[in-house]
């Protein structure tokens, strides 16, 4: 969610490969277009779908799962209906404690589909339009003289992570639990809960955005783009400088989000009500690291322990998943270019300078 603006921040960079003079004159047949536009439609409404399940959901639940925990969330995956029902008889799978359920993908759906069928991927999606919906209604209350400058931006962004710190811990809590009666928008936790996920939402968005701008301020700098309202996309070598200035600080940022979202996730389930169950294994104290309220504690999860007891196994099966949405996500699109490609030529586009 964070990179969003990070993302959008480079798109508007390295728009306009060539002069205009200079771009390919395609000559399409009427059918053919609405061909395409109804594909590049599909395409992003797929993409969007793989990429939430993917690259937002599954990562997110391997982020709380506790490896090792003293009770289990048991998967029952035999088709045998006619097995003994005895509980006095030790059952084969669980004499050995069971494999964590996000250890694979196909794992993690099938016990997602268990417990709320084939929409259970898309879980918090109301929210999750919410939390995407919340910033550019903020952002139309702010001076657009803000956006003129990398500082600026930073800044911008880092107001919009604390206005919306709550929405994004309420969409956390609807993707942990076991489904719930209670509508999504009656799921966002009240200013008392929304001042303590504050400094975890600043520090998530601090060192992302931050492991962004800083280069690009440095970069952009030496390239001559200081002002990024104002990039001319007809100057020589304009598209070589954006992609060159963007491209290292977009690796970075990336990079560093993988630990900062984890750190706010897990922050964010320390402070699951009590009244709902979490869908995965995970310890609601994190080895007694999280103190109630009414004990005299803070009754969440500080960063830094946050991420002393994100465990080995764990991390490796966070970063699994991330990357195993990515490839999923490379090779859709990977697919989908091949294929439009064959339909245009299939279809007689003809491509030829414009004179």
């Amino acid at each position: 969610m964070v990179l969003g603006s990070v993302l959008r921040r480079g798109t508007e960079l390295v728009a306009g490969m060539k002069e205009k003079d200079q771009q390919p004159d395609i000559q399409i047949a009427g059918w053919l277009a609405g061909l395409v536009v109804l594909s590049v439609i599909l395409f992003f409404v797929l993409a969007g779908a793989i990429e939430y399940t993917y690259g937002w959901v599954v990562p997110t639940l391997a982020a709380v799962e506790q490896t090792n925990p003293d009770l289990y969330v048991r998967i029952d995956t035999d088709p045998n209906t006619n097995k003994s029902a005895d509980p006095s008889v030790p059952e084969p799978e669980d004499l050995a404690r069971p494999a964590p359920i996000t250890r694979s993908l196909r794992s993690t759906l099938r016990h997602l589909r268990s417990r709320g069928g084939f929409r259970s991927r898309f879980r918090g999606f109301s929210m999750a339009l919410m939390c995407m919906a919340a910033p550019g209604f903020i952002t139309a209350f702010i001076p657009f003289a803000v956006a003129r400058s990398f500082l600026g931006q930073f800044a911008m962004n880092m107001f919009i992570a604390v206005m919306t710190a709550n929405l994004q811990m309420a969409w956390v809590h609807i993707v942990i639990s076991e489904p719930s009666s209670k509508r999504f928008y009656r799921r966002i936790p009240g200013f008392k809960d929304w001042g303590r996920i504050v400094p975890v939402a600043v520090f998530e968005y601090g060192v992302t955005l931050g492991a962004f701008y800083l280069p690009m301020m440095v970069t952009c700098g030496f390239s001559g783009l200081d002002d990024p309202t104002n990039f001319d996309i007809h100057a020589p070598g304009a598209y070589a400088r954006a992609v060159a200035s963007f491209s290292g600080p977009a690796l970075l940022s990336f990079l560093v989000s993988i630990p900062a979202r984890a750190i706010f996730v897990r922050v964010a389930a320390s402070m699951l009500p009590e009244d709902h169950e979490a869908i995965v294994p995970f310890d609601r104290t994190f080895g007694g690291k999280v103190v109630p309220a009414i004990l005299g504690g803070s009754g969440k999860l500080g960063i830094a322990d946050a991420w002393r007891t994100f465990d080995r196994a764990a991390r490796v099966r966070y970063v699994k998943a991330i990357a195993k949405g990515f490839a999923i996500m490379f090779a859709f699109a990977f697919v989908y270019v091949a294929a439009l490609c064959a339909v245009l030529i299939s279809g007689g586009v003809k491509f030829g300078d414009k004179a």
